[in-house]
């Protein structure tokens, strides 16, 4: 499923902001995926471990944007990434642009409701 929903998250026109998927195989008991691996890049969470924690006002909004981009366009086309996280999201250090990738979670949109969490219950959070 995952190469599948990549695949339909890839559509054309690309979008920079997701991850792409350069190369797979499908074997009777596993996969492979070959992805863009852009350089120099690290997680969004490492990056804040890096620096302090925080981002400065500016920096955050470009994250946020590219962010709210990537899922606005994997809604478009037809796929529920169901795990967007800071540990999802490759950040190149050089331009500040952004990848989301991970689709192991995700599902095709649905016209019915979901009846699968998929996620941290709220109370183990707390």
């Amino acid at each position: 499923m995952e190469i599948g929903l990549t695949l339909m998250a890839n559509k054309s026109p690309r979008a920079p902001e997701i991850i792409r998927i350069l190369d797979w195989e499908d074997n009777e008991d596993h996969f492979i995926m070959v992805m863009e691996r852009p350089m120099p890049c690290m997680d969004l969470r490492n990056f804040l471990k890096l620096h302090g924690e925080r981002l400065d006002e500016e920096t955050a909004r470009k994250v946020m944007q590219q962010v709210t981009e990537a899922a606005n366009v994997c809604i478009k086309r037809g796929v529920f990434h169901r795990d967007i996280k800071m540990e999802n999201l490759l950040l190149n250090q050089d331009t500040m642009e952004v990848k989301l990738i991970d689709f192991g979670c995700g599902v095709q949109i649905k016209r019915f409701g979901y009846e699968v969490f998929s996620g941290m219950c709220y109370e183990l959070l707390c």
